[in-house]
């Protein structure tokens, strides 16, 4: 004969099942979103919020999450002609063996990205118009627009930065005769490059790849790491936006003469600080994590007219016709005046 539950027994029996499943979908959209920082997919994070990835300023808005500056290499042609594929070559050196603090506070291998701003008019090149080869060669980059009004904007990333530390974007010049828009003139190609995450993110809350500095002056009364999401939170924390709660997360309480004071430490940046040590205002509370940076750079690229080229072929020759036509003259005329000397 079966026991019969209590109503009441029943539904608290129901009500913790509902929580533990609300619990179980909390951890992993917390794992969902570590894994998601992982990628830090930083090119669409411009693409996303601003309508033109450089700003009047001439700076290219990446840098505004990326503070640390390291260097990016660009090959350009000197000039194309009207029709011709070409190749933008962006490189993106750095030390193979860093590794980035990522989303969950674990380290991993760097992500590499780009921009290419080239003059409106250029594009990418389609699979038939760079050819078969070519096309092997670049379809792992996944390389995209920055919006269907934009298709002269191009973007790259995150890639693997070891097997991605030169990225190619095969280009297709425009014609004025077709386009009369289009002028045969010098244009600028604006690129940037970066490696690593970011310090800053877009709503422009640090990032876990960033230093953390004491935000009053007094002293550490404690440090309390987190477990998990659910790990009670100690009263002098009440009201800390403690973010994700990764486990690692550290809350650290001051005493300071305006009362006690905390802030929250992302896992990932070690510590510098311990319980009772004296701190200032704006002294580092952890090391500097990040490996990576962000560069820019401009070139030059002009848009040649063959006719042009044809023209000055032309002259070349001319004038090549002439030093050689007053050479044999010359001799022509050393060999009259020899002749009349003998004679």
């Amino acid at each position: 004969m079966h026991r019969r539950i209590p109503l009441m027994k029943r539904f608290a029996m129901k009500s913790l099942f509902v929580n533990r499943c609300l619990a179980l979908l909390v951890v992993c959209a917390a794992l969902l979103f570590a894994w998601g920082d992982v990628a830090q997919a930083y090119p669409y994070y411009a693409q996303s919020n601003y309508d033109s990835p450089r700003e009047a300023t001439g700076k290219i808005v990446c840098a505004n999450c990326h503070l640390a500056a390291m260097p990016t290499r660009v090959e350009v042609p000197q000039a194309v002609t009207p029709g011709q594929v070409f190749d933008i070559t962006v490189e993106i050196p750095y030390d193979l063996s860093s590794q980035q603090v990522i989303g969950d506070g674990s380290k991993a291998g760097l992500n590499v990205g780009a921009v290419v701003m080239l003059p409106e008019g250029f594009r990418l090149a389609t699979e038939e118009e760079m050819g078969p080869e070519k096309w092997e060669e670049i379809s792992e980059n996944y390389i995209s627009t920055y919006s269907d009004e934009q298709p002269h904007i191009l973007l790259v990333g995150p890639l693997p930065g070891e097997d991605h530390q030169e990225l190619i974007f095969p280009v297709m010049a425009p014609d004025p005769a077709v386009d009369p828009s289009i002028s045969f003139m010098k244009y600028k190609v604006y690129v940037g490059g970066n490696r690593g995450r970011g310090q800053l993110n877009p709503d422009g809350s640090l990032s876990n790849n960033n230093v953390f500095r004491s935000p009053v002056e007094g002293t550490v009364l404690g440090i309390l790491e987190m477990e998990d999401p659910f790990s009670d939170v100690p009263d002098e924390f009440a009201g800390t936006d403690v973010g994700d709660g990764y486990p690692g997360t550290r809350l650290v309480s001051f005493d300071t003469a305006a009362g006690p004071k905390a802030m929250v430490i992302p896992p990932g940046p070690e510590l510098l600080v311990s319980t009772g040590d004296n701190v200032t205002e704006g002294q580092d509370l952890t090391v500097n994590p990040n490996v990576g940076g962000f560069g820019q750079v401009e070139r030059d690229l002009v848009l040649q007219s063959p006719d042009r080229i044809k023209w000055l072929v032309a002259f070349l020759g001319a004038v090549l016709f002439a030093q050689i036509a007053l050479v044999l003259k010359k001799k022509q005329v050393e060999q009259i005046q020899a002749a009349e000397i003998l004679g």
